[in-house]
């Protein structure tokens, strides 16, 4: 009779390194009995036929998801090597045959002599926000010696050329808000002097609506904008100097001038073909030069070549400062965090509104929306010991599409909106925040929460007057 597998154990390899073997899906951050100390690498040693199991197996014991597995060398069996692919790159320092593979426990040693030699510091505390995520992903590069990056995710993603933003919490709806706060966050590293630009890459273009690059562009008719076209080349008869489309001179399996009658000779050819014309199939128009429509393929809004936004893609890399502020998790301490979503101090809350109302081009396009909660949670009253991020915020950081902020008893949440869909916004944020606050009382059973008010930032609006607004 086989014995069933254990979802994990530890072993030890030839180097005395602990490797936290998962064998099935395991939620490390939920299991007690495992603990960051426990163990120096990670080896996922999950097989199921669906996919998604797998992934998700790597995601729970990923060192950029995991507090337990933060930045720990994480490697998979090699039997998923050509099964899961480049989705998983970011998350995974190699394959292996077993946990004791020699080139595993070689890869781990090398891995660990780099952050000896940055001065990589592992404790962090719980990513809760955007830009602790882009920190965490910055870190994690570093402490893998990859020093340089480009300032746009993936080919084949919906932005360009960059892995390291692949694996980010944030989904697709929101990559107009990540663009924006990946600027953001370039120019302050510039500044810093943390980064510098290295080399250009490629220009790109992305739909004004949503800024992704995954475009389509289709040829159409100037007079009724069909794309329904057919393209032919254009003959001009020496003898006769008749000029009309190829068809015209079909005649029985041959070429005949619809003008003086003659068939085109192919030996001593007297005709040439000087350019094409297109025939539009459902208006019969006859042009020589379409117009061209371009269509967003995730917003899927309509748009023209002229209104594309371009976009320079270039290669940065860190700089020996940026290297050891990372490195040691000083950058923290540097970086503002005022133009991310995600939680943050009451301070950078107010500024990120005063921000914004700067930026009058893009508030003409979107109003603001301010819901305020009154919560009542013991743990903020008393939290556990060494405790930095209240549990509360720590159970909400899947709003990460709003910004917020706890002020004292006070939760504040933040969303952009485009005109029109202001009171559908309302409601969707208000049965999401409720809904995560209500699992919050599954856990906490005497937290306690209510509406107090909901707000609209209008572009004519002074932003001051409705900063005091919410917080009276």
């Amino acid at each position: 009779m086989t014995a069933l597998r254990k979802p994990y154990e530890i072993v030890s390899n030839v180097n005395q390194r602990r490797i936290l073997v998962i064998n099935d899906v395991v939620d490390v951050e939920k299991e007690e009995d495992l603990q960051f100390e426990d163990f120096d690498a990670i080896f996922i040693n999950t097989i199921d036929s669906v996919l998604d199991s797998v992934m998700h197996a790597i995601r729970m014991a990923s060192p950029l998801q995991s507090e337990k597995c933060r930045f720990k060398p994480c490697f998979v069996t090699r039997r998923l090597k050509s099964w899961i692919g480049y989705t998983t790159d970011i998350l995974v320092d190699g394959y292996g045959s077993d946990p004791q593979d020699a080139l595993v426990a070689q890869t781990i040693e090398e891995i660990y002599a780099n952050m000896m030699r940055c001065n990589f510091f592992l404790g962090t505390d719980p990513v809760v926000t955007h830009a602790e995520e882009v920190y965490r992903l910055c870190r994690y590069a570093i402490s893998r010696g990859q020093y340089t990056f480009s300032s746009q995710p993936t080919p084949g993603l919906n932005s360009g050329y960059m892995a390291l933003y692949f694996n980010t919490l944030w989904n697709q709806e929101h990559e107009r808000l990540q663009f924006k706060e990946r600027e953001y966050f370039h120019q302050q590293l510039l500044e810093m002097g943390y980064i510098r630009k290295k080399r250009f890459i490629d220009k790109i273009h992305l739909c004004p609506n949503c800024n992704r690059s995954h475009l389509l562009f289709f040829e159409t008719c100037p007079k009724c904008g069909s794309s329904d076209i057919k393209q032919e080349d254009v003959i001009h008869h020496f003898r006769c100097a008749h000029v009309a489309p190829e068809s015209a001179y079909e005649w029985d399996g041959e070429l005949k001038c619809p003008k003086c009658k003659h068939k085109l000779l192919h030996i001593g050819v007297d005709y040439d073909k000087p350019s094409a014309v297109n025939t539009c199939n459902q208006c019969g128009e006859s042009f020589m030069y379409s117009n061209m429509r371009v269509q967003c393929a995730v917003c899927r809004r309509p748009t023209t070549p002229d209104k594309l936004i371009p976009l320079d893609v270039e290669e940065y890399e860190f700089t020996p400062d940026g290297i050891r502020a990372f490195a040691n998790n000083d950058v923290v301490m540097t970086i503002s965090q005022v133009g991310f979503f995600g939680h943050s101090s009451m301070r950078d809350f107010e500024d990120y509104l005063r921000q914004a109302m700067r930026n009058t081009e893009e508030l003409e396009k979107e109003f603001i929306v301010v819901m305020r909660y009154h919560v009542y949670d013991p743990n903020l009253l008393a939290p556990k010991f060494g405790e930095t991020v209240p549990r509360l915020v720590r159970r909400l950081r899947r709003l990460y599409n709003y910004k917020s902020a706890l002020h004292g008893n006070d939760y504040y949440f933040l969303c952009r909106v485009n005109p029109g869909e202001v009171s559908v916004k309302q409601a969707e944020m208000d049965f999401e925040i409720r809904s995560e606050f209500d699992d919050y009382v599954t856990r906490c059973p005497d937290f306690q929460y209510d509406l107090v008010s909901t707000s609209v930032l209008h572009p004519a609006e002074d932003v001051e007057t409705f900063i005091n607004r919410i917080s009276d």
